[in-house]
């Protein structure tokens, strides 16, 4: 959840330090949201939500869940008629009723049929060929949630094995309702990729995408899916209008990524983050609060503050932000007189090339990645400074803080 905006999603899977999510923005109009990475710091660029794969903290953005629409009945229902009187007349008692088919014995058609016998017809019946058994109907195919899809088709079986295991929690199937109705809004999926990354799991709000690591794979979908659905809250909380760096979005995250855990009666696997964050937050929110700022030093939660400390908050950030984005400009220049100096001398163009991949090209990155890390944050100014803006989010963090102390009471 780091100014880099990398907000790891750890609250999820087995790993390698904070979960959270990792959201990358570009400053724009919706809020990013993202968990801490694993890693335990957040990374310097745009904002990202991310699942901690073990330990990092990274920025966040809100969202909070979509109200569920109830599905319209789209089939009437018919009554059918009776098809049988109500009274049938009673049939007069035989006495031995033969099988259909098979004639009683001509002696005493009456009288059942000795084994001997039964074997002997079914021999004379048999042709030979082996009884087939009964057809056995394929099972679907697992299916992903509406709202869902796969960057590559190659990850759609092992992400409809995750979402199928969420949807076994009821806090799982709000959460895809949400995703679901999400789509309806935006005219667009949420498009998850799976790779490589230094985190469990993260949001990037720039891309507007959702990131799993690719470790996840060779994981228990049980082990997976509570990360899923702590960096898919991340994905609800983009639609709000609230403060990208706000701590209660990891909160809120936390606190689902929990009750999916609690749901699916199975704990994060041991000595990671996830376990340690799920233990803290049951045993106390408030402690938990108090520890997960620790492990999100870029983030601030309004819990407790006025908004005008907030607010002021901000303005510091946007200072440290300043100084920053002087030193990679500084940095920048004076790689690039480098890459002149190489080219005056003559040097192979493989060799300039070379340094303009290893040093130019991570300043640039870096660079950007602080710009839009000052977009989000400018944009927090202007909404600390409107008065509908600043109420939407006092009362989005009341919520999260209410239902963090409700998990920890049960």
């Amino acid at each position: 959840m780091n100014r880099a905006f990398a907000w790891t999603a750890v609250a999820f899977a087995a790993g390698l330090s904070p979960a959270g999510a990792a959201v990358v923005a570009v400053p724009f109009s919706a809020a990013p949201v993202s968990a801490p990475a694993f890693s335990g710091a957040a990374s310097i660029a745009m904002p990202a939500l991310a699942s901690p794969a073990l330990r990092a903290p990274a920025l966040t953005t809100a969202l909070s869940a979509a109200p569920l629409l109830a599905a319209p009945n789209l089939l009437p229902i018919v009554a059918a008629p009776a098809l049988v009187p109500a009274a049938a007349p009673a049939l007069p008692a035989l006495k031995a009723a033969a099988a259909p088919g098979e004639p009683g014995d001509p002696k005493d058609p009456g009288a059942p049929k000795s084994p001997e016998s039964r074997s002997a017809e079914a021999s004379a019946r048999f042709d030979g060929a082996a009884a087939s058994p009964a057809p056995v109907a394929e099972p679907a195919a697992p299916m992903l949630g509406a709202g869902l899809k796969v960057a590559d088709e190659a990850d759609e079986p092992w992400l409809a094995d995750v979402v199928g295991t969420l949807m076994q929690s009821k806090t799982g199937r709000r959460i895809l309702r949400d995703i679901a109705e999400l789509e309806k809004k935006r005219g667009h999926p949420t498009l998850v990729v799976v790779k490589k990354i230094s985190n469990n799991g993260e949001v990037r709000y720039d891309s507007d995408l959702l990131v799993m690591d690719a470790a996840h794979r060779r994981r228990d979908p049980l082990q997976s899916a509570p990360i899923l659905a702590h960096e898919l809250q991340h994905v609800i909380q983009r639609s709000f209008g609230l403060p990208a760096d706000a701590l209660e979005l990891e909160i809120e995250s936390y606190t689902v990524e929990s009750r999916v855990w609690s749901e699916l009666g199975i704990e994060p696997a041991p000595k990671t983050f996830a376990r340690d964050a799920r233990a803290r937050l049951l045993q106390g929110a408030d402690e938990f609060i108090e520890w997960l700022g620790r492990q999100y030093p870029e983030n601030r939660v309004l819990h407790g503050e006025t908004d005008a400390a907030y607010a002021k908050w901000l303005e510091g950030q946007h200072e440290k932000i300043e100084r920053r984005i002087k030193r990679a400009e500084k940095n920048l220049r004076a790689a690039q007189r480098v890459v002149e100096k190489m080219k005056t001398e003559g040097k192979p163009e493989a060799a300039v090339r070379s340094f303009i991949q290893e040093d130019v090209e991570p300043v640039e990155r870096h660079l950007r990645a602080l710009a839009t890390e000052r977009g989000w944050n400018l944009r927090d100014q202007e909404l600390m400074k409107d008065p509908a803006a600043r109420a939407r989010f006092r009362a989005y963090s009341r919520g999260v803080i209410r239902r963090a102390r409700a998990l920890s009471r049960s």
